[in-house]
């Protein structure tokens, strides 16, 4: 066995002298010596992970929500799972700070970690020091979009010589000014590819574009930008083309994420510009769940925009307008070919949903097994949610509910109309086939007529 994974409800249906046994008994003191995942994923029974650890064990998960628990899982990581590459706390709920001392200690003795994910609670400049010591490591993920509250992390430094010298996956949550100095104020991190930055703040459009001036200008060669602004404070002012036109100089730029307040106010030409820019772009998500969903800028018609502009695309995450009623005319469009998901969020749709599935069957017939998502209910939604929204009591929440319900009747009638057009396309195709057989029959019959022509001529 390579992988143990211990889910909730497998772990209390044992009880805990199942654990006791197995410990007693066990011929050796590896249990598992084949053993190199261990995924602990409940914070149930957590005392008894120690009997699975050894140091063949390479990736370790786990949930802990007991505040005596973290030096003893200090002490019986670093004594029994030195060798650990990766390091995952799925906890998102922790809120106490004490136990960094104990958190730091663990993390300066794996000294083979590359891959480490955090409750963004720990998130500091002591954390961040210890983690840049670390001469393997390679992805550093926090919760940004923590279920638990509007934690902002404080981040007061700068990069020192030398820190993550193999990093090329960073995620951040804070201020946005502070990580902005943080990132591009000192030594520059010399592999970094993919940046993901959240902040709870209410940041404003100026603020939002200098920080993506200073980090594009500072790292060029980002391949992925996830970027997200969720105002808890209150409501940000929105995102124009200006603020983010820094975008357009990252050249290799393979996934975009953008996450705001309101919707993104550019238009179809502005998509163009970033079309341009990034040829090779395979993800595009243009804040398809805005905390506060006013009407969208985009409609059922750009989705043929993108469809022309953005050939590449895998994914896309869009707030449109689906209420405007999609075009009839689409005798030869160009359609998605290679999308897998189409995200529309909390896109507003009427009550015609039959002409948006028509449309978009035609849309996405090149496309193998697409899946379209609506957002989450707004009441799961625990991120986008302020005193701001109070104001408009349930009658959000209803309207969010009710285009949810609409757009899942998209997805369910959607497949047979894919199918049903793939048919046609099919059949069509057999039809032209006939016609051109039919074409070369009746143009061999001609050269054998105009043969036996000639021949005649000749005999005569």
């Amino acid at each position: 066995m390579h992988s143990l994974k211990v889910e909730s409800k497998s772990v209390l249906d044992l009880a805990d002298r199942v654990f006791h046994d197995l410990a007693r008994t066990r011929p050796t003191l590896e249990v598992l010596p084949n053993l190199r995942c261990l995924h602990w994923n409940t914070p149930e029974k957590t005392e008894h992970i120690v009997i699975f650890m050894h140091d063949k064990v390479t990736e370790f998960l786990f949930d802990y929500d007991s505040i005596n628990s973290i030096p003893s899982l200090a002490s019986n990581v670093l004594g029994r799972m030195p060798s650990l590459t990766s390091l995952e706390w799925t906890n998102r709920w922790w809120q106490d700070r004490k136990d960094i001392p104990s958190l730091l200690r663990l993390l300066s003795g794996l000294q083979k970690l590359q891959r480490i994910t955090l409750p963004k609670y720990f998130l500091g400049d002591r954390l961040l020091k210890t983690l840049s010591l670390l001469p393997e490591l390679k992805v550093v993920r926090f919760d940004t979009m923590s279920e638990s509250g509007p934690f902002n992390p404080v981040i007061k430094g700068t990069l020192e010589e030398g820190a993550f010298p193999m990093l090329y996956d960073l995620c951040l949550c804070g201020a946005l000014d502070d990580m902005r100095r943080y990132l591009t104020g000192g030594t520059l991190l010399p592999r970094l590819k993919n940046l993901s930055v959240g902040s709870f703040r209410r940041e404003s459009p100026s603020t939002v574009q200098r920080f993506l001036a200073d980090v594009t200008e500072c790292y060029p060669a980002l391949e992925v930008i996830s970027f997200s602004v969720i105002g808890r404070q209150g409501c940000c002012k929105p995102l124009r083309r200006e603020n983010l036109c820094p975008l357009v100089s990252l050249k290799q730029l393979t996934r975009l994420e953008l996450r705001h307040d309101l919707p993104i106010q550019i238009s179809e030409d502005d998509l163009a510009e970033f079309s341009a820019a990034f040829p090779t772009i395979e993800t595009l998500v243009l804040n398809p769940e805005p905390r506060l969903p006013k009407k969208p800028r985009f409609t059922l018609s750009s989705l043929l925009f993108v469809a022309q502009k953005f050939p590449n695309l895998s994914h896309l995450g869009i707030y449109l307008d689906a209420e405007v009623r999609a075009p009839y005319s689409l005798v030869k469009i160009q359609t998605f070919s290679n999308l897998r998901t189409l995200n529309v969020g909390w896109s507003p749709i009427g009550a015609d949903h039959v002409s948006v599935a028509l449309f978009l069957s035609r849309l996405l017939s090149e496309s193998e097994g697409v899946v379209i998502r609506s957002g989450v209910p707004l009441g799961e939604a625990d991120y986008h949610y302020s005193e701001e929204l109070e104001e408009y009591g349930d009658e959000l929440e209803e309207e969010i509910d009710e285009r949810r319900r609409r757009w899942q009747e998209i997805v369910k009638v959607l497949p047979p109309l894919l199918q049903l057009y793939k048919e046609e396309k099919t059949h069509r195709k057999e039809i032209e086939r006939e016609v051109e057989d039919l074409r070369n029959e009746v143009l061999m019959w001609n050269m054998r007529v105009d043969e036996g022509s000639k021949l005649a001529r000749v005999a005569n």
